[in-house]
C-alpha cells in the first residue's frame, strides 16, 4: 500500500511538473508571437509611410515635368555630354579708344559747368582737385568734383530752408519781466471752493482754532488742492481729524 501511494505521488508530481513546464512554454510562446506583432506592426506603419512619400514625390515629378512640357522643354532626349577642355571661351576685352575718353570728359564738364552755374568756378575747382591729386587722370578728376557738388547740394538747400526767424528767435535773449513789489501787494486770505460758513462741521473747526477763518480757509484749501476729487464734509472732516489728533498727540 505504501509503495502504491508514493508511486501515485510521484506520478502525480511529474504530470504537476509537466503541467509547468507546459504552462512555461506556452507563455513564452505568447510574448514571442506578441513581440513578433509588435515588430510586424512598426513595420506596416513604415511602410505606409515610405508609400505616402513615394506618392508625394510622384505628384512633385509629375508637377515639374507638366510644367517643362508648357516651357516646351524635351526631357525625352538624352542631352550630349561636352567635354570641358573642348571649350574654351576667350576672355572679354574691351578697349576703350582716346576719342570716347575725351567725349566722356566733355560731358563730365558740361555736367560740372551746369551744377556751378558758371566757368570760372567749375575750372577753379577743377583745378584744386588735380593739387590734391596731382597722379589721378582727367576723368576721374571731373567724376570727384562732380559727386563732391552732388553731396554738398542738398545740405546746402536744407539750410536755405530753414526760416531765419526761428535762428534769431533762438538767438535773442529771453525779455527780461520786471518782478512784481511784494511789500506793495497787499496779502488777500485764499477762500476756500464751495465750503459754507453754516455747515456743523465748518463751526466745529472754528471752535477747535479759536474762531480764526483765515486759519480754517488756509487749511481747507490744502486739503482741497492735495484732494480735488473729494466733496465738502470729507474735507472738512479730514481737517478737522487732523487738528484733533495733532492735539491728542
Amino acid at each position: 500500500m505504501q509503495l502504491t501511494l508514493i508511486l501515485q505521488l510521484q506520478i502525480a508530481l511529474f504530470v504537476a511538473f509537466l503541467l509547468l513546464v507546459i504552462c512555461i512554454i506556452k507563455i513564452w510562446l505568447q510574448r514571442k508571437a506578441l513581440e513578433q506583432y509588435r515588430k510586424s506592426t512598426e513595420l506596416f506603419k513604415q511602410s505606409v509611410q515610405y508609400q505616402e512619400s513615394i506618392e508625394l514625390f510622384r505628384q512633385a515629378i509629375n508637377e515639374y515635368e507638366f510644367l517643362l512640357k508648357e516651357h516646351g522643354i524635351d526631357t525625352s532626349k538624352p542631352k550630349a555630354k561636352v567635354p570641358q577642355q573642348s571649350i574654351s571661351i576667350p576672355p572679354l576685352q574691351f578697349k576703350v579708344t582716346q576719342g570716347e575718353i575725351d567725349i566722356n570728359n566733355k560731358y563730365l564738364h558740361s555736367e560740372l559747368i551746369a551744377l556751378t552755374n558758371n566757368v570760372k568756378t567749375a575750372n577753379q575747382l577743377l583745378v584744386k582737385q588735380r593739387q590734391l591729386y596731382p597722379g589721378k587722370s582727367e576723368n576721374w578728376l571731373l567724376k570727384q568734383v562732380i559727386s563732391d557738388l552732388k553731396l554738398k547740394k542738398p545740405q546746402e538747400q536744407l539750410r536755405s530752408k530753414t526760416p531765419q526767424t526761428q535762428t534769431e528767435v533762438s538767438l535773442s535773449p529771453p525779455s527780461e519781466t520786471p518782478l512784481p513789489d511784494l511789500k506793495k501787494m497787499k496779502r488777500q486770505p485764499s477762500k476756500p471752493k464751495g465750503v459754507s460758513k453754516n455747515n456743523p462741521l465748518y463751526k466745529e473747526l472754528l471752535n477747535l482754532i479759536s474762531g480764526n477763518e483765515e486759519i480754517a480757509n488756509r487749511l481747507i484749501t490744502h486739503q482741497q488742492q492735495l484732494n480735488p476729487d473729494k466733496l465738502e464734509n470729507w474735507i472738512l472732516e479730514k481737517v478737522v481729524g487732523d487738528i484733533k489728533r495733532d492735539r491728542r498727540v
